[in-house]
């Protein structure tokens, strides 16, 4: 596969309106204009996967089973284009109804129909005119039995979307020991993805030192401190992917976090991420902790975002 564009190569700056958190979303975007000058993608986690796992269903907005409009849809879609931010189709496993990661239904839908669900998929895209597909299926525990169909469905969707010049994208949990998807799995999707997104907020920083044990299994990686940046980059470098195509989660609802390294304030997280130069998932763009909303802290996410680009080679 080719490499893309250099521009594409830049870190990207990915935040995500959630079904529950659209207006509060909209309020902060359009009352902030400085955002949209680092805001590069956004995620409308919007969409569940079907009961019957052959196509899309309007995530609930609430606990009571209230569901997103079509206009609501059309008229954030509109309004980010209009000022030129990627807009991705997020399709997840959970809900203010269910309130829990249900892999039951998400493998229904990748594994036993993965054929359908991607057809639905891209359907969804093109209805709605959107720059691509977000893959947030998530599940808890040990679940590699799963890896190869998930493996399987995310190439077949990767060919399509490629014929269309479309993104895809994959949210992953942050260590290569336990869940779905995990690290270990990020090197069945090398030449696949555009980005993955190491979604660990507030464990991920550079100054940590925590190890990690899952349940009764060994310490994972030997005791390393995995949840650093660098580390986080490093095995998505030997996974085969570019630095820029390593997204670092973070927290919107927290102004700190973690200790040591550059501190533990937003503005220390972010100068770690440029310093590696990889990009910043945010959930969510609700943006609840005010430090995210200040002028000042957009304009050192958008220089986040100019870091050289790298030299153009072709993927493995």
């Amino acid at each position: 596969m080719l490499s893309p564009s250099a521009s594409a190569q830049k870190p990207q700056v990915m935040g995500w309106i959630p079904a529950y958190g659209l207006e509060k979303s909209m309020q902060a975007l359009q009352q902030e204009s400085h955002i949209l000058s680092g805001l590069s993608r956004v995620g409308l986690q919007f969409w569940n996967p079907s009961a019957d796992g052959r196509s899309l269903v309007f995530a609930p907005i609430n606990k009571e089973g209230k569901l997103l409009q079509v206009t609501e849809v059309r008229q954030v879609i509109t309004w980010l284009k209009a000022r030129k931010i990627k807009v991705l189709l997020t399709v997840y496993n959970n809900s203010q109804v269910i309130n829990k990661w249900d892999w039951a239904l998400a493998k229904r839908a990748f594994k036993d129909y993965p054929k359908e669900f991607s057809k639905s998929l891209i359907a969804t895209m093109r209805q709605f005119d959107l720059d691509g597909i977000d893959l947030d299926l998530e599940g808890e525990g040990q679940l590699d039995d799963d890896r190869t169909a998930y493996a399987q469905f995310v190439r077949d969707l990767s060919r399509a979307l490629k014929k269309e010049n479309k993104l895809l994208t994959i949210d992953s949990f942050h260590s290569p020991c336990a869940n779905a998807p995990n690290m270990r799995w990020w090197e069945d999707w090398r030449g696949q993805v555009d980005a993955i997104h190491s979604m660990g907020y507030q464990d991920l920083y550079e100054g940590s030192t925590a190890s990690f044990t899952p349940d009764g299994q060994a310490i994972c990686e030997g005791g390393a401190a995995i949840f650093k940046y660098s580390w986080q980059l490093a095995y998505g470098l030997k996974s085969g992917f570019r630095k820029d195509q390593i997204v670092m989660g973070m927290p919107t609802w927290l102004d700190s976090w973690g200790e040591g390294g550059m501190g533990s304030g937003i503005s220390a997280h972010l100068q770690e991420a440029k310093k590696l130069g990889v990009g910043i998932a945010l959930w969510d763009l609700q943006l609840a902790a005010v430090p995210w909303r200040s002028k000042a802290l957009w304009i050192e996410i958008a220089q986040l975002r100019r870091v050289p680009k790298q030299t153009a080679r072709s993927s493995p």
